[in-house]
Protein backbone atom coordinates (compact mmCIF):
# COMPACT_ATOMS: atom_id res chain seq x y z
CA UNK A 1 0.00 0.00 0.00
CA UNK A 2 2.62 2.57 1.04
CA UNK A 3 3.88 2.34 -2.72
CA UNK A 4 1.00 3.93 -3.68
CA UNK A 5 0.84 8.12 -3.60
CA UNK A 6 -1.10 9.12 -0.70
CA UNK A 7 -3.89 11.00 -1.25
CA UNK A 8 -5.60 13.00 1.60
CA UNK A 9 -9.37 12.85 1.64
CA UNK A 10 -11.25 16.20 3.33
CA UNK A 11 -14.41 15.71 4.87
CA UNK A 12 -16.25 18.73 6.00
CA UNK A 13 -19.24 17.98 8.26
CA UNK A 14 -22.11 18.72 10.36
CA UNK A 15 -25.15 16.99 11.41
CA UNK A 16 -24.41 14.19 8.81
CA UNK A 17 -26.57 12.16 10.41
CA UNK A 18 -26.70 8.77 9.00
CA UNK A 19 -26.21 9.41 5.55
CA UNK A 20 -22.04 9.55 6.38
CA UNK A 21 -21.95 5.84 7.20
CA UNK A 22 -22.87 5.43 3.42
CA UNK A 23 -20.09 8.66 2.50
CA UNK A 24 -17.20 6.59 4.58
CA UNK A 25 -17.86 3.14 3.40
CA UNK A 26 -17.80 4.20 0.22
CA UNK A 27 -14.49 6.14 0.49
CA UNK A 28 -13.05 3.38 2.59
CA UNK A 29 -13.96 0.91 -0.08
CA UNK A 30 -11.52 2.90 -2.84
CA UNK A 31 -9.35 0.85 -4.84
CA UNK A 32 -6.44 3.06 -3.96
CA UNK A 33 -5.85 2.19 -0.72
CA UNK A 34 -3.42 4.52 0.37
CA UNK A 35 -5.72 7.24 1.42
CA UNK A 36 -5.97 9.04 4.94
CA UNK A 37 -9.61 10.16 5.45
CA UNK A 38 -9.40 13.60 7.56
CA UNK A 39 -12.89 14.69 8.32
CA UNK A 40 -13.77 18.02 10.55
CA UNK A 41 -16.86 17.98 12.75
CA UNK A 42 -18.33 21.66 12.62
CA UNK A 43 -20.63 21.42 16.11
CA UNK A 44 -22.92 18.39 15.28
CA UNK A 45 -25.72 18.26 16.93
CA UNK A 46 -27.17 14.72 16.12
CA UNK A 47 -24.76 11.24 15.97
CA UNK A 48 -22.76 12.47 13.60
CA UNK A 49 -19.88 12.49 15.72
CA UNK A 50 -20.28 9.27 17.56
CA UNK A 51 -20.94 7.55 13.99
CA UNK A 52 -17.31 9.25 12.99
CA UNK A 53 -15.32 7.94 16.28
CA UNK A 54 -16.62 4.67 15.58
CA UNK A 55 -14.78 4.03 12.07
CA UNK A 56 -11.93 5.98 13.55
CA UNK A 57 -11.31 3.52 15.88
CA UNK A 58 -12.09 0.73 13.22
CA UNK A 59 -9.61 1.93 10.69
CA UNK A 60 -6.43 3.79 11.05
CA UNK A 61 -6.93 5.55 7.69
CA UNK A 62 -9.59 7.64 9.30
CA UNK A 63 -8.94 10.84 11.38
CA UNK A 64 -11.45 12.82 13.37
CA UNK A 65 -11.25 16.56 14.38
CA UNK A 66 -14.03 17.85 17.44
CA UNK A 67 -14.04 21.78 16.11
CA UNK A 68 -14.96 23.72 19.76
CA UNK A 69 -16.33 26.95 17.47
CA UNK A 70 -18.26 26.26 14.40
CA UNK A 71 -15.91 27.67 11.44
CA UNK A 72 -19.05 27.63 9.00
CA UNK A 73 -18.73 26.10 5.67
CA UNK A 74 -16.10 27.57 3.94
CA UNK A 75 -13.73 27.56 6.89
CA UNK A 76 -14.21 24.23 7.49
CA UNK A 77 -13.88 23.40 3.56
CA UNK A 78 -10.42 25.16 4.36
CA UNK A 79 -9.52 23.19 7.29
CA UNK A 80 -9.51 19.86 6.41
CA UNK A 81 -7.32 21.52 3.34
CA UNK A 82 -4.82 22.46 5.35
CA UNK A 83 -4.12 19.60 7.37
CA UNK A 84 -3.18 17.45 3.61
CA UNK A 85 0.46 16.59 4.08
CA UNK A 86 0.13 14.57 0.74
CA UNK A 87 0.44 15.29 -3.06
CA UNK A 88 -2.88 15.09 -3.57
CA UNK A 89 -6.20 15.87 -2.00
CA UNK A 90 -9.65 15.42 -2.66
CA UNK A 91 -12.64 16.80 -0.47
CA UNK A 92 -16.10 14.57 0.02
CA UNK A 93 -18.99 15.75 1.11
CA UNK A 94 -20.94 13.21 4.06
CA UNK A 95 -23.89 12.33 1.46
CA UNK A 96 -22.27 11.64 -1.60
CA UNK A 97 -20.93 8.12 -3.41
CA UNK A 98 -17.99 7.31 -4.84
CA UNK A 99 -17.71 3.98 -7.50
CA UNK A 100 -14.56 2.35 -6.17
CA UNK A 101 -12.44 3.36 -8.20
CA UNK A 102 -12.76 6.93 -8.43
CA UNK A 103 -9.49 7.96 -6.85
CA UNK A 104 -7.20 5.41 -8.90
CA UNK A 105 -8.59 6.67 -12.16
CA UNK A 106 -8.64 10.30 -11.33
CA UNK A 107 -4.82 9.90 -9.75
CA UNK A 108 -4.07 7.83 -12.92
CA UNK A 109 -5.15 10.78 -15.14
CA UNK A 110 -3.59 13.64 -13.31
CA UNK A 111 -0.16 11.28 -12.63
CA UNK A 112 -0.27 11.14 -17.53
CA UNK A 113 -0.94 15.10 -17.92
CA UNK A 114 1.65 17.04 -15.65
CA UNK A 115 0.20 20.12 -16.61
CA UNK A 116 -3.00 19.89 -14.75
CA UNK A 117 -4.21 20.57 -11.29
CA UNK A 118 -7.25 18.42 -11.34
CA UNK A 119 -9.14 15.89 -12.43
CA UNK A 120 -12.71 15.12 -11.73
CA UNK A 121 -15.28 11.92 -13.79
CA UNK A 122 -18.71 12.64 -14.49
CA UNK A 123 -21.27 13.73 -11.65
CA UNK A 124 -24.81 12.23 -11.75
CA UNK A 125 -26.95 14.56 -9.31
CA UNK A 126 -29.58 12.82 -7.50
CA UNK A 127 -32.91 14.37 -5.97
CA UNK A 128 -34.61 13.10 -3.13
CA UNK A 129 -36.99 11.47 -5.63
CA UNK A 130 -34.54 9.55 -7.20
CA UNK A 131 -34.33 11.70 -11.07
CA UNK A 132 -31.10 12.21 -12.11
CA UNK A 133 -28.85 14.55 -14.52
CA UNK A 134 -25.27 14.50 -15.00
CA UNK A 135 -23.80 17.60 -13.65
CA UNK A 136 -23.13 20.60 -16.03
CA UNK A 137 -19.95 21.46 -13.75
CA UNK A 138 -16.94 19.18 -14.52
CA UNK A 139 -16.28 20.15 -18.27
CA UNK A 140 -12.44 19.96 -19.44
CA UNK A 141 -11.44 23.09 -19.25
CA UNK A 142 -7.48 23.16 -20.65
CA UNK A 143 -5.34 25.78 -22.97
CA UNK A 144 -3.74 28.85 -21.26
CA UNK A 145 -4.75 30.67 -18.31
CA UNK A 146 -7.11 33.02 -19.98
CA UNK A 147 -9.01 30.65 -21.90
CA UNK A 148 -9.65 28.53 -18.50
CA UNK A 149 -10.82 31.24 -16.66
CA UNK A 150 -12.91 32.58 -19.51
CA UNK A 151 -14.65 29.83 -20.27
CA UNK A 152 -14.94 28.73 -16.47
CA UNK A 153 -16.44 32.28 -15.37
CA UNK A 154 -18.88 32.43 -18.36
CA UNK A 155 -20.66 29.09 -16.62
CA UNK A 156 -18.72 27.23 -13.73
CA UNK A 157 -22.31 25.30 -13.80
CA UNK A 158 -22.83 23.45 -10.29
CA UNK A 159 -18.65 22.96 -9.55
CA UNK A 160 -19.27 19.83 -9.08
CA UNK A 161 -15.32 20.19 -10.13
CA UNK A 162 -14.71 21.22 -6.85
CA UNK A 163 -15.43 17.49 -5.48
CA UNK A 164 -12.03 16.09 -7.65
CA UNK A 165 -8.49 15.12 -7.52
CA UNK A 166 -6.24 18.06 -6.56
CA UNK A 167 -2.54 18.38 -6.59
CA UNK A 168 -2.72 19.54 -2.85
CA UNK A 169 0.23 22.43 -2.90
CA UNK A 170 -1.83 24.17 -5.85
CA UNK A 171 -5.05 24.11 -4.27
CA UNK A 172 -3.87 25.09 -0.80
CA UNK A 173 -2.37 28.55 -2.98
CA UNK A 174 -6.00 28.55 -4.39
CA UNK A 175 -7.89 28.81 -1.25
CA UNK A 176 -7.06 31.90 0.91
CA UNK A 177 -8.52 32.76 4.61
CA UNK A 178 -10.35 35.84 3.20
CA UNK A 179 -12.67 34.89 1.13
CA UNK A 180 -15.72 33.37 3.16
CA UNK A 181 -18.84 34.56 0.44
CA UNK A 182 -21.49 33.38 -1.13
CA UNK A 183 -19.51 31.37 -4.14
CA UNK A 184 -16.32 31.09 -2.50
CA UNK A 185 -16.08 27.95 -3.91
CA UNK A 186 -16.06 29.23 -7.45
CA UNK A 187 -13.34 31.70 -6.46
CA UNK A 188 -11.52 28.85 -5.11
CA UNK A 189 -11.80 26.94 -8.79
CA UNK A 190 -10.74 30.59 -10.16
CA UNK A 191 -8.05 31.12 -8.97
CA UNK A 192 -6.97 27.13 -9.01
CA UNK A 193 -6.93 27.36 -12.82
CA UNK A 194 -4.63 29.97 -12.75
CA UNK A 195 -2.39 27.06 -11.65
CA UNK A 196 -3.30 24.76 -14.67
CA UNK A 197 -5.55 22.76 -16.37
CA UNK A 198 -8.76 20.85 -15.24
CA UNK A 199 -9.25 17.07 -16.85
CA UNK A 200 -12.69 15.18 -16.93
CA UNK A 201 -13.06 11.41 -17.03
CA UNK A 202 -16.05 10.33 -19.53
CA UNK A 203 -17.47 7.91 -16.68
CA UNK A 204 -19.72 8.87 -13.93
CA UNK A 205 -17.65 7.82 -10.77
CA UNK A 206 -19.55 10.02 -7.99
CA UNK A 207 -22.81 10.90 -7.53
CA UNK A 208 -24.30 13.58 -5.45
CA UNK A 209 -27.36 15.12 -4.11
CA UNK A 210 -29.41 17.38 -6.31
CA UNK A 211 -30.91 20.46 -3.92
CA UNK A 212 -34.13 22.08 -4.98
CA UNK A 213 -34.14 25.08 -7.43
CA UNK A 214 -34.41 27.56 -4.47
CA UNK A 215 -31.74 25.58 -1.97
CA UNK A 216 -29.23 28.54 -2.11
CA UNK A 217 -32.00 31.27 -1.89
CA UNK A 218 -34.12 29.98 1.23
CA UNK A 219 -30.05 29.56 2.61
CA UNK A 220 -28.98 33.18 1.49
CA UNK A 221 -32.04 34.53 2.99
CA UNK A 222 -31.31 32.81 6.32
CA UNK A 223 -27.95 33.95 6.58
CA UNK A 224 -27.96 37.24 4.47
CA UNK A 225 -29.54 39.99 6.84
CA UNK A 226 -28.42 42.29 3.94
CA UNK A 227 -31.03 43.37 1.47
CA UNK A 228 -28.56 44.09 -1.05
CA UNK A 229 -26.67 40.93 -1.09
CA UNK A 230 -29.72 39.45 -1.00
CA UNK A 231 -29.97 40.35 -4.56
CA UNK A 232 -26.71 40.81 -5.63
CA UNK A 233 -25.33 37.85 -3.80
CA UNK A 234 -22.41 37.57 -5.95
CA UNK A 235 -21.01 41.13 -5.56
CA UNK A 236 -18.51 40.17 -2.72
CA UNK A 237 -17.10 37.48 -5.03
CA UNK A 238 -17.13 40.06 -7.79
CA UNK A 239 -15.04 41.98 -5.50
CA UNK A 240 -12.42 39.51 -4.94
CA UNK A 241 -11.80 37.86 -8.02
CA UNK A 242 -11.32 41.49 -9.60
CA UNK A 243 -8.44 42.22 -7.05
CA UNK A 244 -6.98 38.78 -7.31
CA UNK A 245 -6.81 37.33 -10.41
CA UNK A 246 -4.20 38.85 -13.00
CA UNK A 247 -5.48 41.70 -14.96
CA UNK A 248 -5.55 40.35 -18.61
CA UNK A 249 -7.37 37.45 -17.48
CA UNK A 250 -10.17 39.97 -15.19
CA UNK A 251 -10.59 41.28 -18.48
CA UNK A 252 -11.12 37.91 -20.08
CA UNK A 253 -13.74 36.85 -18.02
CA UNK A 254 -15.18 39.77 -16.37
CA UNK A 255 -18.18 39.68 -18.19
CA UNK A 256 -19.31 35.66 -17.43
CA UNK A 257 -19.22 36.75 -13.46
CA UNK A 258 -21.77 39.75 -14.94
CA UNK A 259 -23.61 37.49 -16.17
CA UNK A 260 -23.31 35.13 -12.98
CA UNK A 261 -24.53 37.97 -11.11
CA UNK A 262 -27.66 38.39 -13.15
CA UNK A 263 -28.83 35.14 -13.02
CA UNK A 264 -28.02 34.87 -9.51
CA UNK A 265 -30.30 38.20 -8.90
CA UNK A 266 -32.86 36.34 -11.32
CA UNK A 267 -32.76 33.63 -9.13
CA UNK A 268 -33.32 35.51 -6.19
CA UNK A 269 -35.98 37.79 -7.90
CA UNK A 270 -37.61 34.14 -8.96
CA UNK A 271 -37.60 33.00 -5.13
CA UNK A 272 -38.91 35.69 -3.64
CA UNK A 273 -41.59 37.04 -6.52
CA UNK A 274 -43.03 33.95 -7.88
CA UNK A 275 -44.97 35.77 -10.83
CA UNK A 276 -41.84 36.80 -12.54
CA UNK A 277 -40.64 32.65 -12.92
CA UNK A 278 -41.79 32.81 -16.17
CA UNK A 279 -40.07 35.84 -17.20
CA UNK A 280 -36.77 34.07 -16.02
CA UNK A 281 -37.58 31.20 -17.74
CA UNK A 282 -38.14 32.86 -20.84
CA UNK A 283 -34.55 35.13 -20.28
CA UNK A 284 -32.66 31.89 -19.50
CA UNK A 285 -33.97 30.05 -22.77
CA UNK A 286 -32.77 32.93 -24.71
CA UNK A 287 -29.25 32.72 -22.53
CA UNK A 288 -29.01 29.04 -23.30
CA UNK A 289 -29.34 30.03 -27.01
CA UNK A 290 -27.00 32.77 -27.00
CA UNK A 291 -24.25 30.74 -25.33
CA UNK A 292 -24.49 28.07 -28.20
CA UNK A 293 -24.04 30.66 -30.60
CA UNK A 294 -21.14 31.95 -29.08
CA UNK A 295 -19.96 28.12 -28.82
CA UNK A 296 -19.76 28.21 -25.00
CA UNK A 297 -21.19 25.91 -23.02
CA UNK A 298 -24.31 26.67 -21.87
CA UNK A 299 -26.02 25.65 -18.17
Amino acid sequence: MTEEPLVTIGMPVRNGGQQIKVAIDSLLAQTHRNIRLVISDNCSTDDTVAICREYAQRDSRVVLHEQAQNLGICGNFRFVLMQSRSDYFMWACHDDIWAPEFIQRNLANLMAHPTAVCSTSRVAMVTLEGESHLSNGTFALEGDRVQRLQRFLWDPGEVSRFYGVFRAEPLKRSFPADIDVFGYDWIVMALNLLEGEHLELSEVLLTREDHSEDHYQRTLLRREPRRFYRWMPHWPMTQILRQRLPPEVWRAGRAGVMRRNLIQSLMYAKYRVPLVAPLVRGLAAVDRALSRTRGIRAA
